[in-house]
């Protein structure tokens, strides 16, 4: 049974080796210099020593600056270690939020262990996807003691190593079908996620005779220590800090298989984005930041960095790209006004 199309990639944290052992940095913060061919062609390497503007801008900026030919990371060993995944079913929904929030809210506790939890929709039946990761080959730590007491339709976590897991992440992640993909953020609170699953469910159920489809929405947790990490080096572009979280980040993830299919689909996620943005701005929870690796055509990623940030990265660019090279020249993806496609469903 196909349920969700989920990977172990996750957040792609801090652009490193591991991300299951706190190195949260999200915007490349273990990336020691990068190796930049700016638009003149000439080649300089950035990092927090030399042109630390440039440096700044790249973690987190997208393509508006230059083109990165290398970069250095600082790495991590990651030996053995603990994770899988476990379903549930409806029944088990308040618990499963419940465990979200608390292990979200405690990560500081123990910063290796990881969670990336998602609603998915299958058969007519509706689940809950845990996957849960631990950086050490310690089973069932105390830390995650909470999911482990939920009953599970299935589990397969045991102490494995990090490319076993990923690969088990992967084989939920079928080829050769259409995709979107849709972020926003919200600061933690358990009663609104429960909020976001309903929502989910609700838009899902008219698109639900799709052919092929494989809907879910994905929830992950920006906690404090990442935040935290996120200072290092001078900080990013993102314009967070632990004043901001912990935040949740819900991305919306659906594949399908019929081109005719396209537009109420993107319609079903556009519905899920603005009802679960209204509800946090009701609530007092909505953050305006979109993460940008899970971010649509229809979204403006850099203004949600913040008014400041986005100034600062459009004087950046006109120091290294005066003439807008990657603005005009260079097509595709976020560049620092608007969204790719303004036409939102």
């Amino acid at each position: 049974m196909q349920v969700a199309a989920i990977g172990v990639g996750g957040l792609t944290l801090g652009g490193g080796i591991s991300f299951f052992s706190n190195q949260y940095g999200w915007a490349c913060d273990n990336v020691v210099s990068f190796e930049v061919v700016t638009a003149s062609g000439i080649i300089v390497t950035a990092s927090p020593t030399l042109f630390p503007d440039l440096y700044w801008a790249l973690r987190g900026g997208g393509n508006n600056v230059g083109i990165v030919t290398k970069f250095t990371l600082s790495t991590i060993v990651q030996g053995q270690m603990w994770g899988g995944g476990r379903l549930h079913l409806e029944t088990e929904f308040p618990a499963v939020i419940t465990a979200f929030y608390n292990l979200g809210k405690n990560s500081a506790q123990d910063t290796a262990a990881a969670q990336i939890l998602s609603f998915a929709y299958a058969q007519s039946t509706k689940f809950a996807s845990a996957d849960l990761q631990y950086a050490k080959p310690v089973a069932n730590a105390s830390i995650l003691a909470e999911y482990m007491a939920i009953p599970a339709l299935s589990d397969t976590t045991r102490i494995r190593s990090q490319s076993d897991l990923t690969i088990q992440f992967n084989s939920s992640n079928p080829n050769g079908l259409r995709e979107t993909y849709w972020a926003v953020s919200f600061k933690l609170d358990k009663e609104l996620t429960n909020f976001i699953q309903t929502v989910f469910f609700d838009e899902v159920t008219a698109i639900a005779d799709a052919p092929a489809l494989i809907p879910a929405a994905t929830l992950q947790v920006i906690t404090i220590p990442m935040l935290s990490y996120m200072a290092k080096n001078g900080g990013n572009t993102l314009g967070l800090s632990t004043a901001s979280g912990p935040l949740i980040l819900l991305n919306l993830n659906m594949m399908w298989s019929d081109i005719a299919d396209d537009t109420r689909i993107q319609k079903a996620n556009s519905n899920i984005v603005k009802r679960s943005i209204a509800e946090a701005k009701r609530r007092g929870l909505f953050v305006d930041y979109i993460y940008m690796n899970y971010a649509s055509q229809f979204q403006a990623v850099i203004p949600s960095y913040g008014a400041a940030n986005q100034q600062k990265l459009k004087k950046i660019a006109k120091v290294y790209d005066p003439t807008e090279v990657f603005q005009k020249l260079q097509p595709g993806y976020f560049k620092l006004v608007g969204a790719p496609n303004p036409n939102m469903p």
